[in-house]
């Protein structure tokens, strides 16, 4: 894992086509904004981690897993 340190108004380039900008900074976290193509999927990781459980109890309860 990489870890950065950035201040507001600074980025990180992905490659060519996604970039995370650091937006503002407080004592309760950053906000920040990604650019990157429509097709990129983007998810917060507590959103992306319930629907991989949901995934696999729905492919478990059919017996596809």
């Amino acid at each position: 894992m990489l870890n950065l340190k950035r201040r507001a108004g600074e980025s990180i380039v992905i490659n060519e086509h996604t970039i995370i900008r650091i937006l503002k900074t407080g004592p309760g976290g950053c906000q920040i904004g990604i650019e990157a193509p429509h097709s990129e999927h983007i998810r917060r990781g507590e959103i992306a981690s319930e629907t991989e459980k949901i995934m696999r109890r729905t492919a478990e309860a059919i017996g596809v897993a």
